[in-house]
C-alpha cells in the first residue's frame, strides 16, 4: 500500500513540503502526543520496550488481547502511584505470527510487572521485556518509536486494518511543541487541557443549556497553504 502525503506550498516563496496522512501521519502524530505528555506530566520518567508474542502462528489476536495485559499494567502501576503511557505497534511475520511491539512510559522506578506476571495477563505466548542501555532524554523516546518501535510500520504494517494503538491523551498535546508552550504559559496546564485544537487554532466550549458556543482561545497563522493529498513524492 503506497504512502499518502499531505502538500503545503509557501504563500510567498511557493516552496512545497510534504507531511505525512492517512495511518502513518496518525501515528506520528501520537508519537508527538505521547512525547509532549511526558514533557508537561512526568518530571522523571522510565521506558521499556514489551513485546508480546504468540507461542503459534495464530492469526486471529487482535487489540483486545493487548488491551488485557496494558490494563493489567495501568492497575498495578496506578495501585503504586504511577503514571502510565504507551504505544503498541502490530507486526505480522512472515510465518504468520503476531507480535505486538509496546513501548511503556512510566513515572515511579521498581514498580514494572515481570515477564512472567505479563505473560499469565496476556495468555497467548511469550513476553519479553527490554530496556534502552542509556536513560533517554525526552527527545530520544520520538527516535526510539519512530526507528525501532515503529520500524518498517510505515511501508509494512498499512496492510494491517488498525496496525497500532496508543494511550489516550489529551488533544491539546497534539499540537508542535512551539504552540503548545504559547497555549500553557498564557492559559496554564489545566484549563489548557480542557481546549480543543487543531494544528492552526485552540478552542474552548461552553454549555449554556440549550446549545454549546465554541469560543476561539488562539489561532497560529500559517505561511504554508495546503493542496491536499497525494502519493508519496520521494
Amino acid at each position: 500500500m503506497a504512502l499518502k502525503y499531505r502538500r503545503f506550498r509557501h504563500k510567498e516563496t511557493g516552496q512545497v513540503c510534504y507531511a505525512p496522512a492517512g495511518r502513518y501521519g496518525n501515528f506520528l502524530n501520537s508519537i508527538k502526543k505521547l512525547v509532549n505528555y511526558v514533557h508537561y506530566n512526568i518530571p522523571k520518567w522510565y521506558i521499556l520496550h514489551l513485546t508480546l508474542t504468540v507461542a503459534e502462528n495464530v492469526s486471529e489476536v487482535d487489540f483486545r488481547h493487548l488491551h488485557r495485559v496494558t490494563q493489567f499494567i495501568l492497575l498495578r502501576l496506578k495501585r503504586a502511584g504511577s503514571d502510565f503511557k504507551y504505544i503498541a505497534v502490530k507486526e505480522v511475520q512472515e510465518r504468520g505470527a503476531i507480535h505486538y511491539h509496546v513501548l511503556c512510559v512510566y513515572s515511579k522506578p521498581y514498580v514494572f510487572p515481570s515477564s512472567d506476571e505479563i505473560a499469565k495477563s496476556w495468555g497467548l505466548g511469550f513476553v519479553k521485556i527490554t530496556a534502552p542501555k542509556i536513560r533517554m532524554k525526552l527527545k530520544g523516546i520520538s527516535n526510539y518509536i519512530g526507528k525501532y518501535i515503529g520500524k518498517g510500520y510505515e511501508y509494512e504494517a498499512l496492510e494491517t486494518r488498525k496496525s497500532f494503538t496508543a494511550s489516550q491523551i489529551k488533544q491539546i498535546y497534539k499540537l508542535p511543541a512551539m504552540r503548545l508552550q504559547i497555549v500553557m504559559e498564557k492559559h496554564g496546564k489545566c484549563k489548557s487541557e480542557t481546549f480543543k485544537c487543531t494544528y492552526r487554532k485552540v478552542y474552548e466550549f461552553f454549555d449554556n443549556g440549550f446549545r454549546v458556543v465554541k469560543r476561539l482561545v488562539e489561532e497560529f497563522p500559517s505561511d504554508w497553504m495546503y493542496e491536499g493529498v497525494y502519493d508519496e513524492p520521494f
